[in-house]
């Protein structure tokens, strides 16, 4: 699969959880689903950017998402 249809994907599943959950801002959505993966450290909280990160493993980081598995399939 390219590369776009695969960022389509990942659109697609955020539009239908921004749907499903009117009360959580974006950036809980983002890691809820795995998009940005956030970590706890004695520093403090760590954010993993996905920049340089195919989407096709971003797509499948999020199928592999309780929060996110079900939008991807329906």
């Amino acid at each position: 699969m390219e590369r776009q249809k695969y960022n389509k994907l990942i659109l697609e599943t955020l539009s239908k959880l921004v749907d499903k959950y009117p009360d959580l801002r974006f950036g809980q959505i983002l890691v809820n689903s795995e998009i940005v993966q956030v970590t706890a450290t004695s520093e403090g909280v760590k954010c993993q950017d996905p920049f340089y990160e195919e989407p096709e493993v971003t797509l499948e980081r999020m199928k592999n998402n309780k929060f996110a598995f079900k939008e991807l399939f329906n």
